[in-house]
């Protein structure tokens, strides 16, 4: 050729491929929380029932359901077993986390009942939120750990009736009825009752990573 120089192959010039990316894979979103929460109210379990019949702790169900955790295989086909459905169910990619939730008052999720009180949930995450709330009742006289809080978590404890004391560590808030404590979770909580009437408190708890 005249001027000594060779066509440029294909894509090598600047802005044809010069510098491209490979394409990133896609990994589609698994909502296993909500497939468990989704059968298990079809088929009318309580969080109890489900424990009962899978062996999971109400407290893991709880997790799992809320995306709080990631159930293990072992965890998952208990689960799958209980509910009649095959694991490959609770991995397929499914519906994001609703953006409004209304939970009435006789609906709420009972997580935990026995002779210390109760435990309802009265608020769940949404979509792309980090909140999370218990109603809780705690019978006079009555103690109980702080239940369901990931470490790193912040929490807000509200006092809606009686009297409560919240121990964070070697530290005892005492809260009355319209008081509150806002506080970043770090060891163990306890809420102790020792007054004559039940303590009413609402536990909110603000996640440190939205999923």
């Amino acid at each position: 050729m005249a001027n000594g120089n060779r066509p440029a192959p294909r894509g090598t010039k600047a802005g044809k491929g010069a510098g491209r990316k490979k394409g990133t894979v896609q990994i589609p979103e698994v909502r296993i929380g909500e497939r468990v929460r989704g059968l298990r109210k079809k088929n009318g379990y309580s969080i109890q029932k489900l424990a009962e019949l899978s062996g999971v702790s109400p407290a893991g169900i709880y997790k799992i359901e809320t995306n709080g955790m990631v159930p293990t295989v072992t965890t998952l086909l208990k689960l799958a077993v209980a509910l009649e459905q095959p694991v490959s169910y609770f991995v397929e990619p499914g519906e994001d986390l609703p953006e409004v939730r209304c939970i009435r008052k006789g609906e709420r999720t009972l997580l935990a009942s026995g002779q210390e009180g109760r435990t309802e949930v009265v608020a769940e995450r949404l979509r792309g939120g980090r909140l999370e709330a218990l109603f809780r009742t705690l019978e006079a006289g009555a103690r109980s750990r702080a239940p369901h809080v990931q470490a790193g978590c912040e929490n807000l404890v509200y006092c809606l009736k009686g009297e409560l004391a919240v121990r964070r560590g070697e530290e005892s808030y005492p809260l009355k009825e319209g008081d509150s404590l806002h506080y970043q979770a770090s060891g163990k909580v306890m809420f102790e009752n020792a007054g004559r009437a039940a303590a009413q408190f609402l536990v909110v708890h603000g996640h440190p990573t939205a999923n």
